[in-house]
């Protein structure tokens, strides 16, 4: 699957260097002005939006503005190249729903975090039927604050923020995020208001639940844990009233990887990681649905961080 990038700006270099830098990865088409990128827009499937803040006629933000009140476009993904940022404006992009802003002067001095700017932003932006308002927002707030935190290249503070964002938005009471090797397990977070005793973490490798998502390699989720279907840690969820769970693989598979494969995990990837997601109320499928894109396709981010601090 191809995916093509709207570049729109004035100032003609900057396509230049859009293209040197993504050209390989992407299509790219180009707009010196809003009402040409509007023109692409009606009859282009766009997958994301580079877009100066400063142009003459419609500027960055009145066509961010309108795009977001366009029903069909309103969930592209849109990321603001400017010059000179102020925090005013970078808060309205952000109201708005802009992904992040970047600096031009990254073109010169450090291109490879716009290109990962970019990868990171194409494989967050899971789309989920009916998603509810609430929902959607919550989602927005945790792809930006992953993205955030995933460029200072920490791979513990990333898993940490994801965990923590994806706790708020279910409101579970356990949440745990373990790197798998082989037959091994290493639990990275553990957080919430119920986390089982050592002894149960320790022996992850043993659950059946762990091995049903190193054979299948598809996330599952069980709302009556105390009966058939997969589960960990059954009887500590049993005695703490956690009757519903999601448990998710994740691949050894970066962004730029999985962005070639079409969001699709190649079996030559092998599970590098799972997270197991608990509380004591059910979950729905859109939840499950959203929970279970953003966690496998944000798994690409993990493991580049993890490859890059081994």
């Amino acid at each position: 699957m191809d995916y093509t990038v709207l570049v729109i700006d004035d100032d003609e270099p900057i396509h230049f260097m859009v293209k040197s830098l993504l050209g390989s990865e992407f299509k790219l088409k180009h707009a010196r002005n809003s009402q040409e990128a509007i023109d692409i827009l009606s009859t282009t499937k766009i997958n994301l939006i580079l877009s100066d803040i400063h142009m003459p006629g419609l500027t960055g933000l009145e066509l961010l503005k309108s795009i977001r009140a366009d029903k069909e476009k309103s969930k592209i993904p849109v990321l603001i190249m400017t010059n000179l940022p102020t925090v005013e404006k970078e808060q309205e992009a952000m109201n708005l729903g802009a992904a992040d802003f970047i600096r031009k002067e990254l073109f010169n001095s450090d291109s490879g975090k716009i290109l990962e700017l970019v990868r990171m932003k194409i494989v967050t932006n899971v789309q989920v039927k009916d998603l509810s308002s609430t929902l959607a927002e919550s989602k927005n707030k945790l792809v930006m604050t992953l993205m955030e935190t995933a460029l200072s290249g920490d791979f513990e503070d990333t898993v940490e923020v994801l965990c923590s964002e994806l706790q708020a938005i279910l409101h579970s009471q356990m949440i745990g995020f373990w790197i798998a090797n082989e037959d091994k397990t290493d639990l990275i977070t553990g957080i919430g208001e119920k986390i089982p005793h050592v002894a149960y973490l320790e022996n992850v490798a043993e659950e059946e639940a762990f091995q049903y998502l190193k054979n299948h390699r598809t996330p599952y989720f069980n709302n009556h844990i105390y009966n058939e279907g997969q589960a960990f840690f059954r009887d500590f969820s049993s005695s703490n009233g956690l009757s519903s769970e999601i448990g998710i693989p994740v691949f050894s598979i970066n962004e730029q990887g999985l962005i070639q494969k079409g969001m699709m995990i190649p079996e030559e990837s092998k599970l590098f990681g799972f997270m197991v997601i608990k509380r004591s109320t059910l979950y729905s499928m859109t939840e499950f649905e959203l929970i279970s894109k953003l966690v496998v396709q944000s798994g690409s981010v993990l493991w580049r961080l993890y490859k890059t601090k081994l």
